[in-house]
């Protein structure tokens, strides 16, 4: 898709941009200004498309949000080559960052502009060499075709911010190697998490990668002789820094003009969401922030992420780096909100974030760093969010404080006035403790966001080792009622997309170190199959699946994702249970806790009581339709109540038609076929008077 027509937004020229050339301030002088940091995440980094994760494109109500908030700084992880064509940026593409970056600076903000992930063209390939990349297949990486595209890209970007002051910062990359060599044996090297090994080597490498950046920029022209560039640790894990401070890139601006950067998610406290592991637990609390009777899951003492653990890195830092004249961006920080906590944990919980955030950003700026938090602007489990942005989904207004209590600890450790509000008790409120003795389900409401496009809701359950093991059983029970449907078709639905609206819901699962893909059609249209009513139960062995599954002994997570255009409403779930060879079943979920959403979804735990506690066992309706995929063809078979003319269509998770066929259908048993070039998920409809039968397919 072309990005100039839809993102080509100029903005006036920033109130700090300036034409002439003059040697900007050193890294040193720049750093008592820069304050508190924070990212516009999940937006101009997404490959292609902006909106693409679900939020908004930045605009000046937002980014005014960002400075009324306290924050002086503002991280723009940026996507570049899914905006390039044989090495070329789009036009279109630097006016619509330059837009977000102006929006920043003319708030008298610091805007650091980085090259992202951007599927992984760097990010994946600071090495050299044959390897398994990221998805366990067999690759081969020429670093110096990497170092000529990082060069290629960052003069280009260079050139176009060639006349911006000092408040426009360059970031060479985000976190370079961090998903190279997934699930690699340690007999081969694989030592660091799965990983290969990061050595000198292969700081070689990235110190190349650097350099190719810096000198981009050095020979651009106007500011950018001086221009601050960031440099990134190994993966920006913090204890990689040794590897950046005896290889540390050369700067042809000489010394004080780049700064280091790291990321800081200690992991059991910030990220660990699937379950307590034989290695460690989840750390819902922090240091006395913890109802005082779970110890086994607080963060404290030693543990990465305590105030002891926090004050020997930062204090590294800056000896390392701040002592020498090269302060320090802690890039990306944060903890997610662990919603499948209720009640009075779950407030000790949001407590416990809201203090690690506050010492974290004192720490920060005592030892000559600038904490830059992470945003998703997504706010249901799991999220970092402190700025409303998604207002289709959340409501509200965009730049509404979504976590007042943690912006409020981390004003305070820049010296600013709390902030009026609070975030916690609404939090709590919305998921309460369910009494003991009660039945419990989660409720997941669907809500669409978007009205061009189909969207998926995701409800998942990830499997802590020790129970990930589904290899004795034969399928998946699933017990649940509720309605959902569909508005209808997508706008525009003439030129971009099929004249019906639709849902479809299927089973997935994700197995083994490769995270390999299963799914099953569970409703054929949730809209009709499902009972608001009433509770039915839904069995799906593994030989409905379209790829029988492989690697049931280590099933990383499970779920149900819930697809459609313009879907809208709730299904409660009692529980997901293993089917075994003889008919019985046992327990894989009952939902004590919520699990994860995504997308549309989101969820609260419920109680069931009364006639909800019963558990029937109804069987669902199998399908009236027989799908079979082929390179190039789909051929479905149905019944037909009688003869009369009937339309097949083909549409992709766009909803844009890409087959469709009209035909008469004969009374009793139908054949239809339909080609198409089109590869990856789609959508086969086959209407006939009132009769509508709709399958979700993967085209080869």
């Amino acid at each position: 898709m072309k990005l100039s027509g839809l993102f080509g937004i100029v903005c006036g020229t920033a109130l700090f941009a300036t034409s002439a050339a003059f040697a900007l301030p050193k890294a040193t002088e720049i750093y008592p200004n820069m304050g508190l940091g924070y990212n516009i995440g999940n937006t101009m980094e997404v490959p292609g498309n902006p909106t693409g994760w679900g939020n908004s494109f930045p605009d000046a109500a937002y980014v005014k949000a960002i400075k009324d908030a306290g924050f002086n700084t503002v991280r723009i992880p940026c996507a570049w080559n899914s905006h390039a064509s044989n090495g070329t940026i789009n036009a279109g593409w630097l006016d619509s960052v330059k837009t977000v970056v102006d929006l920043v600076i003319n708030n008298g903000m610091y805007a650091i502009l980085n090259s992202h992930w951007d599927e992984g063209w760097l990010e994946d390939e600071v090495f050299s060499g044959g390897h398994i990349d990221r998805n366990g297949n067999q690759a081969t990486t020429d670093s110096s075709k990497v170092r000529a595209l990082q060069e290629g890209y960052w003069k280009q970007i260079a050139d176009y911010f060639k006349t911006y002051d000092e408040h426009l910062i360059f970031a060479s990359a985000n976190e370079p190697g961090v998903n190279d060599h997934r699930g690699g044996s340690a007999a081969n090297g694989y030592t660091d998490n799965g990983q290969l090994a990061f050595n000198e080597d292969r700081m070689t490498i990235l110190k190349r990668l650097h350099e190719a950046c810096l000198r981009a920029v050095r020979t651009s022209g106007g500011n950018n002789a001086t221009r601050i560039v960031v440099v990134q640790a190994p993966r920006t894990e913090i204890d990689k820094v040794p590897l950046l401070s005896a290889q540390y890139p050369t700067d042809p601006a000489g010394d004080g003009y780049t700064m280091a950067e790291v990321h800081f998610y200690p992991y059991q406290f910030s990220l660990m969401t699937s379950g307590d592991e034989s290695w460690g637990k989840m750390f819902y609390y922090w240091e006395d922030q913890t109802p005082g009777n779970d110890a086994a899951h607080t963060c404290s003492g030693s543990s990465l992420g305590s105030k002891s653990s926090i004050d020997q890195l930062f204090s590294g830092l800056k000896s390392t780096f701040y002592d020498k004249g090269i302060p320090v961006v802690i890039g990306e920080m944060g903890a997610v909100k662990r919603f499948s906590l209720t009640g009075d944990n779950l407030k000790a919980h949001l407590k416990a974030r809201a203090a690690w955030y506050g010492y974290t950003v004192a720490a920060a700026k005592k030892n000559g760093l600038v904490p830059c938090v992470w945003d998703t602007g997504d706010e249901g489990d799991g999220n970092m969010t402190i700025i409303r942005r998604q207002v289709n989904k959340f409501g509200g207004n965009v730049g509404d404080i979504t976590d007042v209590e943690t912006l409020n600890a981390m004003r305070e450790a820049y010296g600013q006035a709390s902030l009026p509000g609070n975030s916690i008790d609404s939090l709590v409120n919305q998921n309460p403790d369910i009494p003991e003795g009660s039945g419990k389900g989660v409720q997941v409401t669907y809500q669409t966001v978007t009205s061009d496009s189909s969207e998926t809701g995701t409800l998942r359950i990830n499997l802590a080792s020790g129970k990930n093991d589904l290899s004795k059983y034969v399928g998946i029970e699933i017990r649940m009622k509720g309605s959902v449907t569909s508005a209808g078709p997508c706008t525009n639905a003439a030129k971009d997309c099929g004249e019906y609206g639709w849902t479809s819901m299927d089973l997935f699962m994700m197995t083994g170190s490769s995270w390999a893909w299963f799914d099953a059609s569970v409703l054929e249209q949730a809209d009709q199959q499902l009972d608001a009513t009433k509770f039915q139960t839904f069995q799906i062995k593994w030989t409905d699946f379209r790829t029988t599954p492989t690697g049931l002994n280590s099933v990383n997570a499970i779920g149900l994702n819930l697809y459609g255009t313009q879907v809208s409403g709730t299904i409660t779930i009692d529980y997901i249970k293993g089917i075994k060879a003889d008919g019985s079943t046992e327990i894989i979920d009952d939902f004590d806790k919520k699990p994860s959403t995504e997308g549309t979804a989101s969820s609260k735990i419920v109680a069931l009581s009364g006639t909800d506690a019963i558990k029937p066992a109804a069987v669902a309706a199998t399908s009236k339709m027989f799908v079979n995929v082929q390179y190039g063809m789909v051929m479905a078979q149905f019944n037909a109540a009688t003869t009369a003319p009937a339309k097949a269509v083909l549409m992709n998770t766009m909803g844009q038609t890409i087959a469709q066929q009209n035909f008469t259908a004969s009374k009793g048993m139908n054949t239809v076929e339909l080609s198409s070039d089109y590869r990856g998920p789609a959508v086969l409809m086959v209407k006939q008077g009132s009769q509508r039968y709709m399958q979700k397919v993967i085209l080869k």
